[in-house]
């Protein structure tokens, strides 16, 4: 019997295992994401499905912002996106018949050629450190760029000179006809004497009236946003 036990034991050493082995996969859509944020690359969509019920006015701005405040709100970025819905009716005869040969017209509902239901904001790296680049794109209507400048952070003593900046979206709670609408920040980080180290940290998402404590502490940043103004029916 022990002489039995003893060859099955053996045999039994000698079953292969299912082999545990390193294999070849294709990356998902979260792994190239994750991929271009680590290169500097943000990309935030914003839905506007729910203001198409009405005829708005769109406009993109962005606003600057130090610790004294905001930095020349004359001078702020506003650039007209137009009409979030245009209709076949408003366009001329040539017009109309572009837009059938752009195959815009197929699938049209409600006489609906065009329409801005979303907004996808980019952050872009550049070739200076001292800059970055924003891409706002609104649905299949039209595009804004704009490059950004920086400003550098450094120790108390202006040592360790460096750009270092990052996003953040805003909580979205409220609407107010033809008001700014913040969407998305671009925070400088600081330096933290305390702790010796630079930092950023807070609110994953910031209040729209921009009272977090986090901005207390940030040197420089920029504040990106829409405002939606309705359209009266005669001016349509």
């Amino acid at each position: 019997m022990k002489k039995i036990l003893s060859l099955l034991v053996a045999l039994m050493s000698y079953v292969s295992l299912p082999a545990q082995n390193v294999k070849n996969g294709e990356p998902s859509a979260e792994d190239v994401l994750m991929l271009l944020r680590t290169m500097g690359y943000d990309l935030y969509t914003f839905d506007l499905t729910d203001f198409l019920k009405d005829d708005y006015e769109v406009s993109f701005s962005i606003k600057e912002y130090d610790k004294r405040g905001e930095i020349d709100p004359d001078c702020n970025t506003i650039w007209i996106a137009g009409p979030n819905k245009i209709r076949i009716s408003q366009l001329s005869a040539e017009e109309r018949q572009q837009a059938k040969e752009l195959g815009l017209t197929k699938g049209m509902k409600r006489g609906v050629v065009h329409k801005i239901d979303k907004v996808n904001i980019a952050m872009l790296p550049t070739q200076q450190e001292s800059a970055m680049k924003i891409n706002a794109m609104f649905g299949g209507v039209g595009s804004y760029s704009e490059v950004l400048n920086l400003r550098p952070i450094s120790k108390d003593d202006g040592s360790c000179k460096q750009y270092k900046y990052s996003t953040h979206p805003f909580l979205i709670d409220s609407f107010d006809d033809g008001k700014f609408i913040p969407l998305l920040a671009l925070l400088s980080w600081w330096y933290d004497d305390e702790a010796d180290a630079f930092r950023q940290c807070g609110a994953s998402k910031l209040k729209a009236d921009l009272s977090d404590e986090i901005l207390q502490n940030v040197p420089h940043y920029y504040v990106i946003g829409i405002i939606l103004e309705k359209i009266e029916s005669e001016k349509r």
